[in-house]
């Protein structure tokens, strides 16, 4: 069961904290792919000034966060890597980053939640309309792995080997087009793939509502 999960925006220092210990668990402890969580300090984290951790809790125990950054004049992270200037031509942009779940979480499907959370926060606080990511790509084939692309994204650049994460695999930056992920989960209706209709069957009714995370103006960004 999920009930017990409920999520919200790291605002004090204590769910700041929180976001720490949880990339210290995953990336530092369980995986080795980092040596400490100051790590990525001059890269992904030097939009902290843009950008926010959605949490996952169970309980009063912090089990999973992901990172959404807005695009502003700073730009965003994945631009270290990937040309993204066209994408911004007509559409509003956020990236995701650093989705993370504590090992014994990992079947309850917490890292989906997290995502959708992001997703309905995205849209109704930034009227998102294409959300990027940098992803680590299926070990065995090297492309971007079926969760992703059930959703909708595709590839923009990548595969390539991403220098902060040792003993990881290959990353690839990929683009939701949300709108578009939004028609073909209405058009398609019984016959959507199942992890299409969990994010997109209410696209019009979240749309419309206003988001329980915001400390932001509607509409803030870059573009």
């Amino acid at each position: 069961m999920l009930d017990d999960i409920t999520f919200r925006r790291a605002r004090t220092p204590e769910e700041n904290a929180d976001v720490l210990r949880l990339r210290d668990a995953v990336y530092v402890q369980d995986q080795e792919r980092l040596t400490d969580t100051a790590q990525t300090a001059d890269t992904f984290d030097k939009f902290d000034a843009q950008a926010y951790y959605l949490l996952a809790y169970a309980g009063t125990e912090a089990v999973g966060t992901v990172k959404i950054v807005p695009d502003s004049p700073a730009g965003l992270p994945c631009e270290d890597v990937a040309k993204i200037d066209e994408l911004r031509t007509g559409n509003r942009l956020v990236e995701f980053g650093h989705l993370m779940t504590l090992p014994g979480m990992r079947n309850r499907k917490v890292g989906m939640r997290l995502m959708r959370e992001a997703l309905v926060h995205s849209v109704q606080v930034h009227q998102v309309t294409c959300i990027l990511g940098d992803f680590f790509v299926d070990d065995r084939d090297g492309r971007l792995r079926s969760f992703y692309t059930d959703i909708g994204f595709v590839p923009v650049h990548g595969p390539y080997l991403d220098p902060r994460f040792t003993g990881a695999p290959l990353s690839m930056v990929a683009a939701l087009d949300v709108p578009a992920a939004a028609r073909r989960c209405k058009e398609e209706g019984d016959d959507a793939n199942q992890v299409l209709r969990y994010f997109f069957q209410d696209f019009d009714a979240y749309a419309r509502g206003s988001s329980e995370y915001a400390d932001i103006p509607a509409g803030s960004g870059r573009g």
